[in-house]
């Protein structure tokens, strides 16, 4: 009986190792369970609060691109579909927005695709895809304007110091990419990544920085995280998402996953005609559960999964200190509402006003915080969600 114990023993080892073998050494593996969902929000939320944004004839804002949130300076910027920046403060008062700023004159900006915390600044990074950062304060008086060449057009950025850069580019230029740019003396270095089988227009961000280091998390389907090495200027897989048999595999997919270093026009359109058809094929075609958004921190993992733009998706928060993952799938035990960053063990969500008393648990809500939520109109500003997870 014990002979037997020990072969079954090895067999487990040996699936599991046969598994993750393209996994190199040193990557945390995070089990991703899609299949067996929490029964009670209490086993992994300590208590829910909500954070209504000021609403006032300044400070409405309509949809949102864009919103990211800076823990020291306890402050939300919101970037809208009309490259409009509102700035709020941790308690959601309204401090101001970039509106006089957008323009054609020497302080002002035009054409920003993403926005950043620049921590050593001080300020707020907007990035224009060819080749300009204009840096402004949170009351949008601006720091700094600093423009580059960069080979192709950017769309994501962040800081790693006052004159370091990194950058994403869209797809269709370049086969998974960034760009580090020393924005003082002009030098660019490149650097590669792998692991992308498609991409998805539901992506927040790409970029972090938690505590003194900085991590790259590729949009779209992948399912690696990558530290950035901002001295090296490389990248190197840090956590693989493990999503066993909900795992999307390359192999069999129409179209293709990214694009192509100095194509053509012609190549270009054939690119994105390709990308365009695997993305619609995995998101309308087929039952695979994708994970569009991804994040972490140095305690948790946060990623939200979804078959189609239609209905709930699912949400799974791993804890990375008891290696313990819970999973919210088809609203049970509640509804979440998809979350755009962590800070500390709480989970950031934005939502409609009128949506509120959907996506919380009463249960887990103090009496102010009902309070505030049942105070609420429709006409109001959307309404941070603050997901206490247990640590």
């Amino acid at each position: 009986m014990k002979k037997i114990s020990v072969i079954i023993l090895a067999i487990v080892i040996v699936a599991c190792a046969s598994s993750n073998k393209n996994v190199l050494d040193g990557v945390e593996i995070v089990p991703v369970d899609v299949h067996k969902a929490s029964k009670d929000a209490s086993s992994f939320l300590e208590k829910i609060e909500i954070v209504p944004l000021e609403t006032n004839d300044s400070s409405i804002f309509h949809k949102c691109n864009k919103i990211i949130y800076n823990k020291s300076m306890d402050m939300y910027a919101l970037y809208t579909s009309d490259q409009i920046v509102f700035t709020f403060s941790g308690n959601g008062k309204y401090i101001d927005n970039s509106k006089r700023m957008n323009g054609q004159g020497p302080k002002e900006y035009n054409m920003v695709l993403d926005i950043n915390f620049n921590p050593y600044l001080k300020g707020i990074d907007m990035l224009n895809p060819y080749g300009t950062v204009y840096t402004y304060s949170p009351t949008f008086g601006l720091l700094s304007k600093r423009q580059f060449k960069p080979e192709f057009p950017v769309d994501y950025l962040m800081a790693l110091d006052s004159d370091n850069y990194i950058f994403n580019h869209p797809f269709v230029w370049t086969n998974q990419e960034v760009s580090f740019i020393d924005l003082k003396t002009q030098q660019s270095v490149n650097a590669n990544y792998e692991g992308t089988i498609s991409g998805n227009t539901m992506s927040n961000d790409c970029f972090y920085r938690i505590g003194e280091h900085f991590y790259f998390v590729p949009f779209g389907v992948n399912y690696y995280f990558y530290q950035i090495d901002a001295k090296e200027k490389k990248l190197t897989p840090i956590i693989y998402l493990d999503m066993g048999d909900a795992e999307v595999k390359a192999d069999g997919l129409p179209g293709r996953a990214v694009g192509k270093r100095n194509s053509s026009d012609e190549e270009k359109r054939e690119i994105t005609k390709e990308a365009t058809e695997r993305y619609l094929f995995l998101k309308y075609s087929s039952q695979n559960l994708l994970p569009v958004l991804k994040f972490f921190n140095n305690d948790y993992v946060y990623v939200y999964l979804t078959t189609t733009d239609r209905g709930y998706g699912s949400h799974f928060i791993y804890n990375r200190k008891i290696k313990e993952g819970f999973l919210v799938k088809d609203g049970k035990p509640f509804i979440m509402y998809p979350c755009f960053g962590i800070v500390d063990n709480v989970l950031l969500s934005i939502c409609q006003p009128d949506r509120i008393s959907e996506v919380v648990v009463r249960k887990l809500m103090a009496p102010d915080e009902i309070q505030k939520m049942e105070q609420l109109t429709e006409d109001d500003n959307p309404v941070i969600v603050k997901y206490y997870s247990k640590k």
